[in-house]
């Protein structure tokens, strides 16, 4: 009985260590397969983005009622909505983005066009699964263009590389992008000291 039990105990860690091995195989093996049919996917779709978590923009209005508004942060939202990127969506409603508008080949007023709202308002460029009921198009560029992303969840402070995927040259002529000039301009810093739990 003995002998019996120690034969199936033995056949069963084979059994689970083959299950072990084989398992991360097979996952690498479907990852290869999908590797090589990503050319089936429409064109600027990738299939390691549509397996991330989306993050879901909730509006500067949000941000505010949360915590950015209060002493403790340095009244961030009074800051933001009173700066040069809370005027990014109304801008679009100008004869001069027409005009931009029209140079780029967009086919639809600034203010519905693709090729102008991903970089003038926060999510541009997105479908609605992206955004909460609380989130305002017209808001512009908020909090939440620079801090968060479509796939990113955690709050982060932005580089220069980030904010050159819209202040560049490639849609209309904007003057040279100056990185440490620019922050400065709109910086919104949290209070030097130690935070209060909020």
């Amino acid at each position: 009985m003995k002998t019996n039990q120690k034969i199936a105990v033995f056949v069963l860690s084979i059994a689970l260590n083959l299950i072990i091995i084989i398992s991360p195989v097979q996952s690498n093996q479907t990852y290869a397969i999908l590797e090589k049919s990503v050319f089936l996917l429409p064109k600027g779709i990738s299939r390691f983005v549509q397996e991330k978590q989306k993050y879901h923009y909730v509006g500067i209005e949000k941000c505010a009622s949360v915590c950015h508004n209060k002493e403790e942060m340095g009244f961030q939202f009074n800051i933001m909505k009173n700066g040069p990127h809370s005027q990014a969506f109304k801008i679009l409603a100008s004869k001069r983005a027409l005009h931009y508008a029209k140079n780029a080949n967009a086919k639809v007023d600034p203010q519905e066009s693709t090729i102008c709202l991903k970089c003038h308002v926060t999510g541009g460029g997105l479908d609605s699964s992206f955004f909460t009921a609380t989130y305002k198009k017209d808001d512009g560029v908020t909090c939440e263009a620079c801090h968060k992303g479509a796939y990113i969840t955690k709050t982060f402070l932005p580089t220069e590389t980030d904010c050159l995927t819209c202040h560049n040259d490639s849609v209309h002529k904007i003057s040279k992008f100056d990185f440490k000039d620019k922050s400065k301009k709109i910086a919104h810093p949290r209070p030097k000291g130690e935070l209060k739990k909020i």
